[in-house]
């Protein structure tokens, strides 16, 4: 037998009473879904938000390491131009440092050059108006003679001979010597020719002599230095 009662035979609080449980189901249903609903949604933000700052993560990791190996290989090609920069700074110095040495000698030979040619013309004016000067030459020569062995000569330049003459003439053939001239020479020198020994003091053998000697010692110097 039923327990329940009549609509019209049952109370206000028990009319309420089960109404209100019966109408609570609904609602309380709908509400369960839209927390599910909005559970899901937080769920795939999250998701996605994860998914993002995975991505994110892993591209600044790469470009980190993309960024390290480019210093790298920038920092091991620029390395590389500094060497090859600094061999070819090198080979440079070197080069210039030997065209200097070779510029070196060059100057210094021109130099020693012009040194010579400027006493030579000073010589030849000094001779021309310095007539003495003939007479020294002429005595070294003799003093160079170990002795004096017959036929003895002197020979000169015809301008010289006379000057000779002149100044030292008898001097010279009371000791047995012939003066003799030689159209060939340059004033300022003589040869003398004896039975075993010829002395050259011609001008152009003295003044040969002269740069040779110059030309050595800068040479030794430069060894001596280097």
């Amino acid at each position: 037998m039923s327990s329940a009662l009549p609509k019209g035979q049952q109370t206000a609080y028990q009319r309420w009473e089960m109404m209100s449980f019966g109408d609570a189901r609904p609602a309380q249903v709908e509400r369960e879904q839209q927390v599910a609903k909005v559970t899901m949604a937080e769920i795939a933000a999250i998701k996605e938000q994860a998914r993002n700052e995975a991505y994110t993560a892993a591209y600044k990791e790469a470009y980190a390491l993309g960024y390290q190996e480019g210093q790298q290989a920038g920092s091991a090609e620029m390395q590389a131009q500094s060497i090859k920069l600094l061999g070819d700074l090198e080979t440079l110095k070197a080069n210039f440092k030997s065209q200097l040495e070779r510029a070196h000698d060059d100057i210094g030979e021109d130099l020693i050059e012009l040194a010579t040619d400027l006493a030579s013309a000073m010589t030849k004016h000094q001779f021309e108006h310095h007539t003495e000067a003939i007479m020294e030459i002429v005595k070294e020569a003799i003093d160079l003679l170990p002795a004096i062995h017959q036929p003895a000569q002197i020979f000169f330049n015809p301008a010289d001979l006379n000057l000779i003459k002149e100044l030292m003439g008898n001097a010279l053939e009371k000791d047995g010597w012939r003066l003799m001239q030689d159209g060939h020479m340059t004033r300022g020198g003589c040869r003398i020719e004896t039975a075993q020994n010829l002395i050259d003091a011609t001008y152009e053998t003295r003044w040969a002599r002269l740069s040779e000697a110059l030309l050595n010692a800068r040479s030794r110097n430069i060894n001596e230095t280097s």
